[in-house]
């Protein structure tokens, strides 16, 4: 991870409750198949809205399902055929839920670029904002990357690939 990600996360983490006591980062990296259910909304703030579901394997969680939901916008004129998209996630965020029901939450943003011949290219950055159980003050973040065919406008499937550190700290 390049010093100016960690010092994007280290950042993200303080405006999330200010510095703890770290009892350890591992590196983390999550790849889930994911398929996602876009409603049209025509309308700001979001010109539609992703519900996404998703399964994988998680470095430091092992199986994982997800949920979220995002907030799209076009980036210049709304093209469905070779258009490319800016995305953020709302409400709750992603949820990353492990086999014995403990979650950890994460906030994400990036963009959708249109690949002439192929799905749609994911980038962009994440941070670890908690969770439950022993991820209760989980921090950490890195970027994701990934693809999506959005060939059906309003159903797309493909892969994100979530690389960076995940921080557990101790209460204090």
């Amino acid at each position: 991870m390049s010093a100016a990600s960690r010092a994007w996360i280290a950042a993200a983490c303080a405006c999330l409750g200010g510095p703890a006591t770290a009892a350890g980062e591992v590196p983390f990296e999550a790849t889930l198949a994911v398929r996602e259910v876009v409603a049209f909304t025509l309308l700001p703030p979001c010109f539609a809205v992703g519900a996404l579901t998703g399964s994988g394997r998680a470095t430091s969680l092992g199986p994982v399902s997800a949920v979220s939901q995002d907030c799209i916008n076009p980036l210049g004129e709304f093209d469905p055929a070779a258009g490319s998209y800016h995305f953020a996630s709302t409400g709750t965020g992603l949820v990353f839920k492990t086999v014995d029901g403990s979650v950890v939450h994460a906030t994400y943003s990036g963009t959708l670029s249109h690949r002439a011949g192929a799905p749609h290219e994911i980038a962009g950055h994440f941070v670890i904002t908690g969770g439950t159980g022993r991820y209760a003050r989980a921090s950490g973040g890195g970027t994701l990357s990934g693809y999506e065919d959005i060939s059906g406008v309003v159903l797309g499937v493909g892969q994100v690939v979530f690389r960076g550190s995940l921080v557990m700290h101790t209460m204090p």
